[in-house]
């Protein structure tokens, strides 16, 4: 899950057990979308950005239909919770929308606002399988349990290189 703005660089997860709670939420309503499937909710609070991803994963399939939220985060002027149950909202109607759709050609693939109840919101459309994602981040020694987490572009370099897909390497071939 990335950060919408460049400038959200540190962060903390969502509590989980606000997470099992949404997540809750959204299975008690698309309880009947979801006999072959499960709801996959996941949050981060950046200093000036709440990123919300919720997702759908159907059994036996690698892909993964996710919709990322944020919205632009003011501590001292606004209340996260209304926030994130704005968020909350908007997720729903793309679920919504999702099971209800033959294709998923028509969901914003990059960042696109929307005004929502007086208040921009950007919405992404992502097929990344995040169960993956966890096990090789978890291979790789990458752990986001912590409270306070940094996105680091060094790190990332760092292991770029270490795999040998750093853009030096790719030039040669």
């Amino acid at each position: 899950m990335q950060p919408r703005l460049k400038t959200s660089k540190t962060w903390t997860s969502f509590p989980s057990e606000y997470l099992k709670q949404i997540q809750n939420v959204f299975s008690k309503s698309f309880k009947l979308h979801l006999e072959n499937g499960k709801i996959l909710t996941e949050g981060r609070i950046y200093k000036e950005e709440l990123l919300l991803k919720v997702g759908y994963h159907e059994k036996g399939r690698l892909k993964q239909s996710h919709f990322e939220i944020s919205i632009q985060y003011d501590k001292q002027k606004e209340n996260a919770v209304q926030l994130i149950y704005l968020m909350i909202d908007v997720a729903a109607t793309m679920l919504d929308e999702l099971f209800m759709a033959e294709n998923d050609h028509d969901f914003p693939r990059i960042w696109q606002e929307f005004d929502v109840e007086n208040k921009k919101v950007y919405l992404q459309y992502t097929s990344t399988n995040s169960e993956l994602e966890a096990q090789a981040d978890k291979l790789l020694g990458i752990s986001n349990e912590d409270l306070v987490n940094q996105d680091d572009e060094e790190l990332v370099e760092e292991l770029k290189n270490q795999l040998g897909l750093d853009d030096d390497s790719n030039d040669e071939k």
